[in-house]
Formats: C-alpha cells, structure tokens, sequence
C-alpha cells in the first residue's frame, strides 16, 4: 500500500487568541530573555497589551469556594497567596537535584584511579556548576512569607546545601587525589541530612508525612498545589490577555491533574508558544 495511506495525522496546536485570557506555557528563565518580544507577539496575537508574568496575574489573589487567601500578607500583593508553596516548593525541588547530584558524586568517589581526576574536573566544571545555577535560581523564586514555620523549614535547605558545597570546596584545596575523592564521598553523603529536611517542609504547608523523605514527590505536590490557585483564579478572572506560567502548571491544567473548568481560558503549551512565535518572527 501506497505511504502516503499512513500519514500521521499532526496534532492541532494551540495558538494565542484575542478576546480571552491566555494561560500559557514557559521557562521563566528562557522567557525572561525576551519579554520585551514576547509582549510585542502577544499585543499582536490578542489585540491587547495585557501581559502578565506567573507572580503579576492581578486575580492570582481572589478568594475562590475553599480557597483561602493566605493571611497576613501584604495587602495587594499578588503572590502573597502562593508564597508559602512556591518557597515549599522549591525546598523540596533544590533536595530533589541534590539527590541527583549526589548520585554522581558517588559514582565519581568510586571511580578507579586512572580517569578519577578527569571525573572529578568534569563534575566541578559540569555537575556542580549546573547545580548551583538551580540552586541560585531557586533561591531567588521565594521570599519570607508571614509564616516563620515555612520560612524556617524552606531556609534551613537552602543553608544545608550551601554549607555542604562551601565544605566540600574547602576540603578539594590543596587535597591528594585519595582525599578529593572522600571529600566528594562526603558531599554526597550530605543527601541524608537534606532528607532529614523533608518532614518539616511538609508539615509546614499542612502535607501528610510521608515515610520516603522524598523530595521529590513533595515538590510535585507543591507544584499541583500550586496549579490549582492558578486554575481558580484563571477561572473567576474576567481579564484578556496573556498570562505566562511554567509549563508544567499548565500541563497540570490540561492532563486533569488539577479539576477546574479551562472552558473559559485559552490554555497554550510552551511548545505551541514557540511555534507560533517562531514563525511570527521569521515574519
């Protein structure tokens, strides 16, 4: 049979309409790159220079059913509600790339002699360096919020993680290879403490414990968590324009991970994003 008989058929992609709000999908840190386009895109696309990044969205706020407006924040503030999660969220997400990182270490302190050395260049210059942009970038994705029992849980990661690459860095200068080699051991030994961390994060935004210490089953709740506010507010705002969130916010919203009603929005993946701004700018 002819090949053409088996074309496969192509997904209808999602594009930016005017006349609604637009929830769509990104990488904050690619985004914020290129806002200035992206808004120019957008006015274009909508008709409308609304253009809101995840924390600005004014209805982020509104108190929707059970919903309940975090207390004590600054009046107007637009992440007030969501702070407590975002910093739990990125506690629990900076203990899961530890993990990941201590992994690697491990593997490279096992290392045989002849190719320990180049293992351990690569995993200062790779591992570490890509860790420590995350970290960074986590830090900064969270501020104090009005509950000293979040904020006490989500800093003590973050200080945790800071004096094991302090320590670790220290205990490389000037060390034999024998020693590099246990002081990255000793850096991925640190995992247990980060898990250790895990419990008080939970217990702080009101999740069940969970005996695994997983930091990563926990920012996935965080993250879900977090979706719903950004469903619900989605849902009762009247506003048109384009609203930017991560990506996987707005997978949450279209998988059915997060019930809300998407009737009312335009929901766009990053992907269809940049494949209609992609093909805006080749314009």
């Amino acid at each position: 049979m002819a090949e053409s008989s088996f074309q496969q058929v192509q997904p209808q992609r999602r594009t930016l309409v005017p006349g609604k709000l637009n929830v769509v999908g990104e990488t904050h840190n690619e985004s914020d790159l290129r806002r200035d386009l992206e808004k120019e895109f957008c006015a274009e696309k909508t008709l409308t220079t609304n253009y809101w990044t995840e924390a600005k969205f004014p209805d982020l706020q509104q108190q929707v059913g059970t919903r309940k407006t975090r207390g004590g924040q600054a009046q107007g503030d637009p992440t007030a509600d969501l702070m407590e999660f975002r910093a739990a969220h990125s506690a629990a997400y900076l203990i899961a790339k530890f993990e990941k990182l201590a992994d690697e270490a491990h593997r490279v302190a096992t290392t045989g002699p002849t190719s320990a050395q180049a293992e351990i260049r690569t995993f200062l210059d790779k591992n570490l360096r890509d860790f420590i942009k995350i970290r960074d970038r986590l830090q900064n994705s969270w501020r104090q919020t009005t509950s000293d029992t979040v904020n006490t849980a989500a800093q003590a990661v973050f200080t945790n993680v800071e004096s094991a690459q302090k320590a670790y860095l220290a205990a490389l200068n000037g060390a034999t290879l024998d020693q590099q080699l246990r002081a990255t051991q000793a850096l991925a030994d640190n995992r247990e403490a980060l898990r250790a961390l895990v419990p008080p994060l939970e217990k702080a935004v009101g999740q069940p414990y969970s005996p695994d210490r997983n930091g990563a089953t926990l920012a996935h709740t965080m993250r879900v968590q977090r979706s719903g506010f950004m469903g619900l507010a989605a849902v009762v705002s009247k506003q048109v324009g384009v609203w930017k969130i991560g990506d996987l916010h707005v997978t949450d919203l279209t998988d059915g991970t997060v019930k809300v009603d998407t009737s009312r929005m335009n929901l766009v993946t990053k992907e269809d994003f940049e494949h209609e701004l992609e093909a805006w700018r080749k314009k």
